[in-house]
């Protein structure tokens, strides 16, 4: 069975229709879904991974690049509860992270919150992003890279490739930068939050602080490597988030 897609901002990345449950992921900045591809092996047959892929790249390349957060929340939000069928999980990394989030509140808010969320290399919503932003291509592309360890030496290398990603990254960096919290209640669903034993900008205080956030369970766990520690333990991260969502359908928080 095909599912009809009415926003270009999700899609899924493969076909698990029969799946228990729905992962919906956000990327980091700069990132696109193609990261979460391999994911849909990893999780299968339990459940059925899907993307979000923010204006201005890959499949939405033509679009302007997403300046405000109120009308991007809404935009994914409501994609998800119109695309995705319950019960449905959030997974974001950095960013993404904190997207998730929002678009959590928004589900909450609209009576059908996700089941679970997962946030990944992400300090909790108030804390501000530790970034400055440079206002060369190449400087920023340099101070991403000294902070996150983010930035392949395939693109810093090569003049077109600096041209083409440094606007993708800056639009999503401004975009983290300009993220403004306002409290509100806690959020119904479970939270686990993820991170690298040795990324600096999300220490071990930040990442138990998203307890807060939950009227629910909470659980936090970290991994060998820094703020891009998910490729290195894509299968421990892929372990890890099966056990805490074996709720959704089985009972029960692990």
């Amino acid at each position: 069975m095909s599912t009809v897609r009415a926003s270009a901002a999700l899609a899924p990345l493969g076909d698990q229709w029969a799946a228990s449950w729905r992962l919906v992921c956000f990327p980091h900045s700069g990132g696109t879904p193609a990261m979460f591809r391999r994911w849909t092996a990893g999780l299968a047959p339990d459940a059925e991974v899907w993307g979000v892929t923010l204006p201005g790249r890959a499949a939405r390349a033509d679009e302007p690049f997403a300046r405000d957060w109120a009308p991007l929340v809404a935009e994914v939000t409501r994609a998800v509860l119109d695309e995705v069928r319950p019960p449905v999980v959030l997974f974001g990394h950095s960013l993404g992270g904190l997207l998730a989030y929002e678009v959590a509140r928004g589900m909450t808010r609209a009576g059908e919150p996700p089941a679970h969320l997962v946030v990944s290399a992400r300090a909790t919503p108030p804390t501000p992003s530790p970034l400055f932003l440079p206002d060369g291509d190449r400087e920023l592309l340099d101070a991403v890279d000294r902070l996150y360890e983010g930035v392949p030496g395939i693109v810093r290398d090569s003049p077109d490739l600096v041209a083409h990603f440094a606007p993708i990254l800056r639009a999503d960096l401004e975009l983290a930068i300009s993220y403004e919290f306002r409290p509100g209640p806690p959020l119904p669903c479970p939270i686990t939050a993820l991170g690298g034993v040795d990324d600096p900008t999300v220490p071990a205080a930040e990442l138990d602080g998203w307890a807060r956030y939950t009227a629910a369970d909470f659980a936090g766990q970290r991994f060998p490597g820094r703020h891009f520690y998910l490729e290195a333990a894509e299968r421990e991260v892929l372990d890890a988030i099966w056990r805490r969502t074996t709720h959704v359908t089985y009972g029960g928080v692990r």
